[in-house]
């Protein structure tokens, strides 16, 4: 991949936030990786010598538990780095990434990913606050679990996801994610059927539509407005 191709990168990314110098020697230093949907980017338990820089496409982090059951802790995208915390410590993985459609990547290993950061005092600070940022999502999540009930947690990852992953049709003004209902209940912490039901009552209030492996956001304004009214 050339350093030039893909210039525009969402602004909240880890790539985005990069000085153009350091996005350039960034991406230069990557070997693309494509995957297919399911296919699996990262494995829990595993060493971590490498990251992913997200290209385009969905990842799901997953955390699996002792009994086999799954649990989905976050979704990235394009600009977004994946596997960095293993990295960066040294430790196994403490999660497993797996690909939601198709999805390209570049591969960085340790070496040449820790020689890019020495090197630019801009670019550490850009992998602290971006490390820091998702610290703090999964801090905030943990407290709307105790204080929100179901209907504003998912107000507010439906509302978030929709600001960083949607695509707004420009014809109508409608935000579609790429999300199960399973997932969506995961990362807003409810059962899947509790986030069954207040997404049907969305539905009936025309706030959103769903349809495979998507949700439709009609009224932004609308869970704007759950967000903040507790």
């Amino acid at each position: 991949m050339s350093p030039g191709a893909h210039d525009q990168w969402p602004s909240g990314s880890f790539v985005g936030r990069l000085a153009a110098d350091d996005r350039v020697a960034l991406l230069s230093a990557g070997t693309p990786i494509r995957f297919t949907d399911g296919q699996i980017l990262l494995v829990q338990g595993d060493a971590g010598d490498f990251l992913y820089v997200l290209v385009s496409g969905l990842v799901k982090v997953i955390v699996a538990a002792s009994t086999g059951i799954e649990t989905t802790l976050a979704l990235r995208s394009r600009g977004d780095l994946v596997g960095e915390f293993a990295l960066l410590d040294e430790q196994p993985r403490t999660a497993t990434a797996r690909a939601v459609g198709e999805v390209a990547t570049l591969r960085i290993g340790s070496a040449a990913f820790t020689a890019i950061a020495g090197e630019s005092p801009a670019m550490q600070a850009t992998v602290t606050r971006y490390l820091l940022a998702k610290m703090r999502a999964a801090t905030e999540r943990r407290a709307a679990e105790r204080l929100w009930d179901a209907k504003e947690r998912l107000a507010q990852v439906l509302y978030e996801l929709a600001r960083v992953l949607g695509a707004t049709n420009a014809a109508n003004g409608t935000v579609a994610i790429p999300i199960t209902q399973g997932d969506l209940g995961d990362l807003a912490g409810v059962a899947v059927s509790t986030a069954e039901r207040v997404l049907a009552e969305l539905r009936r209030q025309k706030v959103i539509s769903t349809g495979y492996r998507e949700i439709v956001i009609n009224d932004m304004a609308y869970l704007e407005s759950i967000r903040f009214s507790s």
